[in-house]
């Protein structure tokens, strides 16, 4: 694409990081749209290419959406899920509006692996889950019919959900060593390297004819949930360990929208052909090399800060 300025949403998650790494190393322009630009995770960005310019706002003012989307080509719409309305969708057709008036021309969406099921909507019906993936859905055809070319993305379980501060709301007795869950031992997580991620964003955008209509599974590998937890307790050098909910404890739980995601995962590798992500040609990092590479950043049992401000508490402008 001759004109390689790109409007990144919610450039601070690690989706935006890892797309926003790529292109600085392919000599794209950057306009990374931030919630504060005087944050620490804001001006991390910066350190990454004198190219990247930060951009403060949200949907909620449309001024700050078109002022970050003057000149650029290309958008990856990157939003967080909401489970309790459809703010999404809201924020979604507010951009796709505006960055189609600006004049972009291409735009990728990461949504997520559930809506591969072709009853997604039947089967989540009473779950507590179903609006963070249905909104996804819902926003899936807003792309479609936005009028520039688009590529949708459906990455699974992300493996940076197991490093800091994450770990510590996926997991909540994660500080006493104990990662409690209702996946069960035998679950296979669908796991994916959001930097993986960046890096089919940053080839759509270098060739959005060879994606554009493309609806791309992302899923490195499938991987059951106790040999996640053992990986990672070798790796850390913690003693780890799983520690798993009875069906009638998670059925008490369903409500609460972390276990109805736990619940959603169970069986989910029915829906993901491994095939399909690799066919692209774009190298995918295993668990094994994900955790090598921030073996660093690996939880510390009784060091886990755990403030993070959960997902079901945050609404769509809040932190990233």
């Amino acid at each position: 694409m001759s004109n390689k300025t790109a409007l990144i949403m919610r450039a601070t998650g690690a989706q935006g990081r890892g797309t926003i790494t790529r292109l600085v190393q392919s000599g794209w322009n950057v306009h990374a749209l931030v919630t504060d630009a005087s944050s620490e995770r804001a001006l991390a960005l910066k350190t990454l290419g004198p190219n990247v310019l930060l951009y403060q706002g949200t949907w909620r003012d449309p001024s700050t959406i078109a002022a970050a989307a003057v000149g650029c080509s290309v958008l990856l719409l990157n939003q967080l899920p909401s489970f309790t309305d459809d703010a999404e969708v809201q924020e979604a057709r507010t951009v796709l509006r505006i960055a189609q008036e600006a004049g972009v021309q291409h735009v990728v969406f990461p949504t997520t692996v559930p809506l591969n099921n072709p009853n997604v909507r039947e089967d989540l019906k009473d779950s507590a889950a179903a609006p963070a993936i249905l909104n996804k859905g819902d926003v899936e055809e807003l792309v479609k019919a936005s009028g520039m070319t688009w590529t949708l993305l459906r990455p699974g379980y992300f493996m940076t959900n197991l490093l800091p501060p994450l770990v510590s709301w996926m997991f909540p007795g994660v500080n006493n060593g104990k990662l409690v869950n209702s996946y069960g031992p035998d679950c296979l997580m669908d796991l994916i390297d959001p930097d993986d991620i960046g890096a089919f964003v940053a080839a759509a955008f270098e060739d959005p004819t060879k994606f554009s209509g493309q609806t791309i599974t992302l899923v490195a590998e499938n991987v059951r949930f106790d040999d996640v937890v053992k990986q990672l307790a070798q790796t850390s050098g913690q003693p780890f360990e799983a520690v798993y909910r009875t069906p009638e404890e998670s059925e008490e739980l369903k409500n609460n929208p972390l276990i109805a995601g736990h619940l959603l995962c169970i069986g989910l590798d029915r829906f993901i052909d491994l095939d399909e992500s690799r066919r692209w040609g774009i190298p995918l990092t295993s668990f094994a090399q994900f955790l090598e590479k921030h073996k660093h950043e690996l939880p510390i049992i009784g060091k886990v800060d755990s403030t993070i401000v959960p997902y079901t508490d945050r609404s769509i402008s809040g932190k990233e």
